[in-house]
């Protein structure tokens, strides 16, 4: 559950509960390789923007994801673990610049803080192998690969589309 969407200037994330305001565990967004992580910050800051305990995690992509507030030495990795989407990294908690317990997510590329409420559900952009994108269609569907609008009437073969994008 969402309690508070990114806001540009403002709130650079997402923060999230499990439900009515329950805790739960964290896990990686994608798979990449830990790049940052704190775990022995014990106390929540009244002012301020500190993290308290984190992950960031290096996508192959070049995307970052970051995230924040989790609970007191409940981190389960360290710099330069490989990690897989799914894999538990910490609990959430109520350390740092926080109000309660929740956990803040923030999705970077380069050196700038993006939404990531696109992605909560979805793979980072470039996560996906394009073989496996096949199979979100069925045969008759438009699709556009590299800016070409393709259909096809069997599984076999794919007709450019003259009247929609670039041929």
């Amino acid at each position: 559950r969402i309690t508070q969407y990114y806001k540009s200037g403002q709130h650079k994330g997402i923060d999230l509960v499990k439900h009515y305001a329950e805790l739960d565990y964290i896990t990686a967004h994608s798979d990449g390789e830990v790049v940052e992580y704190r775990t022995n910050y014990y106390t929540t800051d009244t002012y301020g923007n500190s993290y308290g305990n984190y992950v960031k995690i290096k996508h192959k992509n070049g995307y970052y994801t970051l995230y924040a507030h989790l609970q007191y030495k409940s981190v389960t990795v360290k710099t330069g673990d490989k990690v897989k989407s799914g894999q538990v990294i910490g609990y959430m908690g109520n350390t740092g610049y926080s109000k309660g317990g929740h956990l803040h997510f923030e999705l970077i590329k380069g050196n700038e803080k993006i939404d990531p409420y696109p992605y909560l559900n979805s793979d980072l952009p470039g996560d996906t192998d394009s073989s496996s994108e096949v199979h979100k269609y069925k045969i008759g569907d438009t699709v556009r690969i590299n800016g070409v609008y393709v259909s096809s009437t069997s599984d076999t073969r794919l007709t450019p589309i003259k009247t929609k994008g670039k041929i």
